[in-house]
């Protein structure tokens, strides 16, 4: 572990070219090629987001980070939300009460709402960066409007979608390798912090400004339509508020990256318990060797009870929230799984 530290800025540090295609997807495809050149590998390039790693004289095809060990059917598996909490449930971890519907069944929706109580969260089974996701739903109105959004998102009323209980906490995202906790980030709601003289707007434009520099953030600026923002309103404010000097505005609940957040780091300071459970998420999947663990939790340095946290997903290719965060030192993603290669490359049938 403490060698893959040592070269956790080798990736990052690295000075190329970017390219059309430097997304967040190209991205993660992106710093993989980069650290397996590092380390001396020959790298063939096939599109933005896949590249073949020779290694051990055999041809590893990764899809972003994701190799020959890490298969499409997995995928599959954990990108189906409601399957993957399935699996969650039966290793005694604890997750939201939820259940699954077709988008057509509002009564149904109400009737979950009622029995377990506002508020409630609304997401889609199988989108990604947060589409379609409606969190901290407070009563009926908030959640039948929100229903008719998903549905013009998904665009069939039959498709079934979640919805669970909100808990509230903060938002992490553990990464793990082959049983070992790589990182841990807790991931932000996109925010601003007053100075007193600048109004929301100015603050947001600022702070996009910032992100523009970095790698990652820079494809995922704060909106400025004040109907992408949804903690202005239910704060009774508007994009031309001036916010007092050091006070912070919580401009959205969404918490991923996509949605503006930011990540902070938390790799040095999570309890043991709290990595020991992200580790056992990972498990409860057959056959996944490494992918992210989402966790709410009220504070990740304390030891997890039944009452302080939930697991709420597994992520198959987790973006690098960790090698660019706002806050914290980078801690590096492909070098431990190109270890992890390295180490299994014998059992590898091609």
């Amino acid at each position: 572990m403490q060698e893959e530290k040592s070269r956790q800025g080798s990736a990052i540090e690295l000075d190329r070219n970017l390219t059309d295609y430097e997304k967040r997807e190209g991205l993660k495809s992106r710093l993989l090629e980069e650290e397996a050149l590092r380390r001396g590998y020959s790298v063939t390039r096939l599109s933005f987001d896949t590249t073949l790693v020779t290694m051990g004289g055999k041809e590893l095809l990764f899809k972003d980070m994701n190799g020959p060990l890490s298969s499409a059917s997995l995928n599959t598996v954990v990108d189906d939300k409601q399957l993957t909490r399935s699996f969650l449930k039966e290793a005694k971890l604890t997750v939201p009460a939820s259940t699954y519907l077709p988008i057509s069944q509002t009564e149904q929706f109400v009737g979950f709402a009622e029995s377990f109580g506002y508020p409630v969260v609304l997401k889609p089974n199988n989108l990604a960066r947060g589409q379609g996701v409606f969190m901290n739903l407070s009563d009926e109105q908030e959640l039948r409007q929100s229903l008719e959004k998903i549905e013009a998102i998904v665009g069939d009323r039959s498709t079934p979608i979640l919805i669970e209980k909100h808990f509230t906490g903060e938002d992490f995202r553990f990464v793990i390798v082959d049983s070992e906790v790589i990182a841990v980030s807790k991931r932000a709601r996109a925010n601003v912090v007053g100075d007193g003289k600048q109004t929301i707007l100015e603050l947001i434009q600022h702070k996009n400004s910032l992100r523009a520099k970095d790698r990652d953030l820079r494809n995922f600026p704060i909106p400025t339509d004040p109907s992408q923002l949804s903690r202005l309103s239910k704060n009774g404010l508007t994009m031309a508020s001036v916010p007092e000097e050091n006070q912070k505005v919580i401009l959205r609940d969404e918490s991923n990256i996509a949605s503006g957040g930011e990540g902070i780091d938390f790799t040095y300071t999570v309890s043991e318990g709290f990595k020991q459970m992200a580790i056992r998420a990972v498990n409860a999947i057959p056959g996944l060797n490494y992918a992210g663990v989402d966790m709410i939790a009220e504070d990740i340095t304390a030891e997890p009870t039944s009452e302080n946290h939930v697991v709420t997903e597994v992520e198959f290719s987790p973006g690098p929230v960790s090698m660019f965060p706002w806050e914290g030192e980078p801690i590096d993603m492909a070098g431990p799984v190109l270890a992890f290669y390295e180490r299994n490359v014998d059992r590898i049938d091609l």
